[in-house]
């Protein structure tokens, strides 16, 4: 079976046999000269040997590079090759050790083109040299060898086995080194993918983080530092599409306002610091009692507005009485001191008394002073009568 070869390796195996063809011609030329001289070869046998063994390997090695398909060329300049050697195995009359070198050199280069196929094809073709001398020249045998021409064909041999070993050697050390150096570049290609891996973690850590620090930070900046409702800027925000929501949706929408009586008393009677504390007081418990849709926002001072979605006016109106009743029966105690006050609230509704934020937020405005004005601690409803 022919090994298959990849276009990559083509340079490669030309080159490879061009060293092996030309060490192994020279170690085949030296026994053959010796023994033509002792035979007494004419001058068309040293011509032949020349041209075949010095020049044609190098004249073989420019064609076959050059080719359109080299590794073709190189094929068939291998079988070629073993039509040559098997005629001049039969030109010499088959001289044992010279015919033997003839023939193991291209068993050798064809197993290494084509595999264990290639010593076969060798074979086949050296023969059909051998038939083509013999059907032209007649057939003569002289196997007997002289023994200087002997030691030189073992010498050559030994030299050209040599030397294929140390070709083949070489490129296994190559083809060795080659795949170290591809293993370490794949491990380090791994290092540096689980380095990325991990780093790419850290990153998305940072960002998630970053995107909760934003998160927290945006929320601060809409929370009110001293009681942890949102304050007027987020009110302004949102006031406006609870509004159109309300619109859209066709739902009642309430607006509740509160102030805290007399707390500027409380503050210079007791201290800021308690006047904190009773804000605190007011917003825990307006954080307890409200709904997950509800939006409690300290309005500013000791003022709150509650934006309260999807509430009718009846049912405000019952909660704001409920939660006046009970903080006027609470006490907040602060350090050493023991605070009492009450709150007083104004309403109003969308749609009946303002279609607009500011419309909506002006008339709890007056409904709130409206309770202040008739003796605080009550709740009162928007009505354009009061105010008239």
């Amino acid at each position: 079976m022919e090994v298959p070869v990849s276009p990559s390796k083509h340079q490669w195996l030309i080159v490879t046999h061009y060293r092996v063809r030309a060490v192994s011609y020279i170690a085949l030329m030296i026994p053959i000269s010796m023994h033509i001289w002792g035979k007494g070869y004419g001058t068309a046998a040293w011509v032949a040997l020349v041209l075949h063994f010095l020049i044609y390997p190098h004249l073989l090695f420019l064609y076959t590079r050059s080719a359109r398909d080299p590794l073709k060329s190189e094929r068939f300049s291998l079988q070629f090759e073993c039509f040559l050697f098997g005629i001049w195995a039969a030109a010499l009359a088959f001289p044992d050790w010279i015919t033997f070198a003839l023939l193991l050199g291209p068993i050798l280069n064809n197993a290494i083109m084509r595999g264990w196929s290639g010593p076969i094809r060798a074979v086949l073709y050296f023969s059909a040299g051998i038939l083509v001398w013999v059907l032209a020249s007649g057939l003569r045998f002289s196997p007997v060898t002289d023994t200087p021409v002997v030691v030189w064909c073992l010498l050559g041999l030994s030299v050209y086995v040599a030397h294929v070993g140390n070709t083949i050697y070489t490129q296994h050390v190559t083809l060795r080194a080659t795949r170290e150096t591809l293993r370490q570049e794949e491990q380090e290609r791994q290092n540096a993918q689980e380095i990325l891996s991990a780093r790419n973690v850290e990153l998305q850590a940072q960002l998630l983080e970053i995107q909760q620090l934003h998160t927290q930070l945006h929320e601060q900046a809409m929370r009110d530092s001293l009681t942890g409702l949102y304050n007027r800027r987020y009110l302004n925000d949102v006031l406006e599409r609870e509004v159109a929501r309300a619109r859209r949706e066709t739902y009642p929408l309430s607006l509740m306002m509160i102030d805290l009586d007399h707390f500027k008393k409380v503050n210079d009677t007791y201290g800021h610091q308690a006047g904190d504390e009773v804000l605190r007081f007011f917003s825990g418990m307006l954080n307890e009692r409200a709904r997950t849709e509800d939006i409690l926002c300290r309005y500013g001072g000791e003022e709150f507005l509650l934006l309260l979605p999807k509430m009718p006016l009846e049912v405000a109106r019952a909660r704001a009485e409920q939660w006046r009743a009970d903080f006027e029966a609470v006490t907040v105690a602060t350090g050493e001191h023991r605070i009492k006050t009450t709150l007083s609230v104004g309403i109003a509704a969308y749609p009946d008394h303002g279609t607009t934020p500011d419309e909506l937020t002006q008339s709890a405005d007056r409904a709130l002073y409206l309770a202040k004005t008739a003796g605080r601690n009550r709740v009162v409803i928007y009505s354009d009568r009061q105010i008239a």
